[in-house]
């Protein structure tokens, strides 16, 4: 007679949505021994998805990362490195590829691992709508290898220019497709970085004019999505800090070192980062007959089960999940991905007992977008208030907030006002940013 085991849970992906489930889970049915948690990813590491862009300019660095295996160990729950590459659903069996390390030598090798409950939390990738010459010219930003090599080729372009290594060249162009959250954060970050490499050695940089940074969007305005008085405010901010914001301008094409626009315009473009929409990654299109929707995204149900299978559910940016209040779908936006993810791990203990499942209800809490390292532009919204907006320090403080419970949600609260504590400790002897 062979023994039972507990349901096997598996995560895919260690992102907001991922690792703070995982967490959760750990906590409520694997310690327990009620279920096997298994989060699985391609990184060994996790970086808050919001906050790549900090990461991209050095203004944080491995610090800020959280071991994936260190957490797994400390909270008890199994992780598995390997690049997501498909579902056998007769079988329940997650596929995973191999990972190899910088040298290509194979860290993880292709296998499969079973299943009994699938959560998928891979998140998004950047979408070029297939623009002519993006995907070769352009940079990315959706990973924490992205990221990494984003900041050293940011660091290396300035020091090109200090030491003549770029010729005749006396103006870097560093031009972000794209006017979202992430185009105009990125942005501010550049703006703010060159000032700090101006005040530790690279002289060149202490003229404003030498770094022309510049956002394109396609839209009539930066942060379409959000309010128009949102919008204005934090274009106010933009041209503070010297940053161009090209808006209703589409890309038609993108060459080594240049963006041409719709109706001929040509802008020179040192360094090209595209930020302008998101899709789910091109495994999801492969998945084993489930159903996608807009974007390539999973359809899901209200209770966040795929439509075509009871077993897989779909949680964060990969998913499409339908918002009533508004007649669409929910935004890929942090705060969908962490309310998903508390919501998940009920689910969850209700789908492994065999109780009924619960619908689930999004409530959206406003948006916060920062412009430099004291400044941000915030809309808050509730019953009760409505939708308060307001700037400046306050709002930059909030910003900070919404890491800090990311934190404390994977961390544990102590762990996490302990690291916060150190940080700014840290801030007054370290660098601001890496500077190799």
């Amino acid at each position: 007679m062979t023994k039972s085991h507990p349901p096997r849970v598996v995560i895919v992906g260690a992102g907001a949505a991922g690792l703070n489930l995982a967490t959760r889970l750990s906590k409520s049915l694997g310690r327990k021994n009620k279920a096997d948690i298994t989060l699985v990813d391609e990184n060994l590491s996790h970086m808050w998805k919001p906050s790549l862009h900090e990461f991209a300019v050095g203004n944080k660095g491995n610090d800020d990362e959280i071991s994936l295996l260190a957490h797994s160990h400390r909270h008890g729950y199994n992780f598995r490195l390997g690049r997501f590459a498909g579902i056998d659903r007769e079988k329940r069996l997650v596929k995973l590829d191999t990972v190899s390390d910088p040298e290509n030598r194979p860290l993880a090798p292709v296998r499969a691992l079973p299943y009994d409950v699938l959560v998928l939390a891979i998140g998004s990738r950047s979408n070029d709508f297939g623009t002519d010459g993006a995907a070769d010219h352009c940079m990315m930003l959706d990973t924490p290898t992205q990221a990494k090599r984003l900041q050293a080729e940011i660091l290396n372009l300035f020091l090109r220019l200090e030491t003549g290594a770029l010729g005749d060249i006396d103006r870097i162009d560093i031009s972000i497709v794209g006017g979202g959250a992430t185009g105009v954060e990125l942005a501010a970050e550049i703006r703010e970085a060159t000032q700090h490499f101006a005040n530790h050695g690279i002289e060149k940089l202490q003229d404003p004019k030498v770094v022309h940074i510049r956002i394109v969007e396609a839209s009539p305005r930066v942060l379409s999505a959000l309010s128009e008085k949102v919008s204005q405010k934090v274009t106010r901010h933009l041209e503070e800090l010297s940053i161009e914001v090209l808006a209703g301008a589409r890309v038609e094409r993108v060459e080594s070192h240049s963006i041409h626009l719709e109706g001929g315009a040509n802008l020179p473009s040192t360094l090209t980062i595209w930020a302008a929409g998101i899709k789910a990654p091109d495994v999801v299109g492969s998945l084993d007959k489930l159903e996608c929707g807009s974007l390539g995204r999973l359809k899901v149900r209200s209770t966040l089960q795929t439509t075509k299978d009871e077993r897989i559910y779909a949680i964060g940016d990969c998913a499409e999940c339908a918002w009533a209040e508004k007649s669409s779908f929910l935004p890929p936006r942090a705060q969908v991905a962490a309310q998903q993810a508390e919501f998940m791990e009920r689910q969850i203990r209700e789908h492994v007992s065999g109780r009924k499942l619960n619908e689930f209800e999004y409530i959206d809490r406003g948006s916060l977008v920062a412009v430099s390292q004291e400044g941000a532009v915030a809309a808050l919204m509730g019953k009760a208030i409505g939708t308060i907006t307001f700037e400046g320090w306050l709002a930059r403080r909030a910003y900070r907030y919404l890491h800090f419970r990311h934190e404390c949600s994977v961390q544990g609260r102590l762990r996490a006002l302990v690291q916060s504590a150190l940080d700014s400790a840290m801030k007054r002897i370290r660098p601001r940013l890496k500077l190799h």
